[in-house]
């Protein structure tokens, strides 16, 4: 079982890059240094890593209690600025589980199984072609199936596939997978893969934007996050709405709603209706999870801010090839396919339907979504069941 993540860096602060001076300020009058650790210009966001004064607190070195200084920053502001507080937020951890703290403990921890390979949707082989989709996940191993339809930052342009003698953790091969799952519908698009998620597939928020970033000189039409989390305070992490805020004009944004829709009571302060970030933003398709025979997954969240569905459970695509460690501990041997569920690949899914409508300068991917649900072949709307409830 992977170690227990923590809910955020407990020393990390992010902030308006334009305010970060009036935040300084706030935090010297708190005895606290700021040291300026890095700046994303396109989100205006800039990351300070906290630290005591030696003079007032030489037994605390460190902040360990973010909370509580991020409190008593947003107290000051307001009371002095009738209200107003600037953008403060905590360096919080996403993953692509949804499965661990900070995230709803829920039925999403899934291990990938061997599997042969998958038969071909029958899409045109030109399907897609000329669009580009944005990927950001794991690291992109190579694979024959994916060879020359993707692209990657070029510090990290090969990914070689693990010594096959050596076990691989069992999250690395989640892009590889949502490669598989996106080309099968559009084979001729064009997958921009960023890599932020490590091998327990997890990353921070800034450690996320900072790659988010990267998307918008990217030319990318669709851009698919097969990441998320939740809070016990139920709010997205701000930077990240900040992020999806600034990119949401350039192009069409598709994430995972989560695999916690099956999950009984309350785990660590949250629940099966927990919202998933940022899947349940206004403007970014929110993809649940389908059975085979078009049902909704039992994991698949049941709430209102979920946009469409697509088949996500039990699916093959492409993966690993050598032995994997899973996450119980045991090694099982790949050879290049697995069988896998999650929302996850129904986002990658509903990103590669909607690739395979676009018409560069003719069908825009808000037009080819809408197509897609049109259609409701591969793609499908989605009604809460609950909505009811409020009549």
């Amino acid at each position: 079982m992977p170690d227990v993540p923590e809910d955020a860096k407990p020393d990390e602060l992010i902030v308006d890059l334009r305010e970060r001076p009036l935040v300084e300020a706030a935090l010297k009058d708190l005895g606290v240094i700021a040291t300026r650790d890095g700046e994303v210009e396109p989100f205006d966001l800039a990351k300070l890593t906290l630290t005591y004064g030696l003079s007032m607190a030489p037994d605390l070195p460190f902040i360990m209690e973010i909370d509580a200084v991020l409190f008593e920053l947003r107290r000051r502001f307001a009371a002095r600025c009738g209200g107003w507080v600037p953008l403060l937020g905590k360096n919080r951890t996403l993953s692509n589980q949804f499965g661990a703290y900070p995230q709803t403990q829920s039925q999403g921890d899934f291990d990938p199984v061997q599997a042969a390979r998958p038969h071909t949707t029958g899409a045109d082989p030109a399907t897609g072609r000329g669009v580009r989709i944005g990927v950001l996940d794991t690291k992109l191993y190579r694979h024959p199936d994916l060879e020359g339809h993707y692209e990657t930052p070029a510090a990290d342009s090969a990914f070689d596939l693990p010594d096959p003698g050596t076990a691989t953790p069992w999250e690395n091969g989640h892009a590889t997978f949502v490669a598989g799952m996106i080309l099968a519908q559009a084979p001729a698009a064009t997958l921009v893969v960023r890599d932020v998620l490590d091998s327990n597939g997890r990353a921070s928020a800034w450690d996320t934007v900072v790659e988010l970033a990267g998307f918008l000189d990217d030319g990318v039409d669709v851009l698919t996050l097969a990441i998320g989390t939740r809070a016990q305070d139920g709010n997205c992490p701000l930077i990240v709405q900040r992020a999806i805020e600034r990119l949401s004009p350039h192009m069409t944004i598709v994430a995972a709603a989560g695999n916690h829709g099956g999950i009984p009571g309350i785990r660590n302060g949250l629940t099966r209706t927990s919202p998933t970030w940022p899947a349940a933003l206004t403007g970014v398709i929110a993809a649940g999870a389908t059975t085979a025979d078009g049902t909704r997954a039992p994991y698949s969240p049941d709430l209102p801010w979920v946009t469409c569905t697509a088949l996500g459970d039990e699916v093959v695509s492409t993966y690993l090839s050598g032995k994997v460690t899973l996450r119980s501990g045991d090694v099982q041997d790949f050879d290049g396919y697995a069988t896998w569920r999650g929302t996850s690949f129904a986002t990658a899914t509903v990103s590669g339907a909607i690739a395979a409508r676009i018409r560069p300068g003719e069908v825009t991917a808000a037009g080819a979504f809408r197509s897609a649900l049109a259609a409701g072949d591969v793609v499908k709307g989605f009604t809460w069941k609950d909505e009811q409830t409020f009549a």
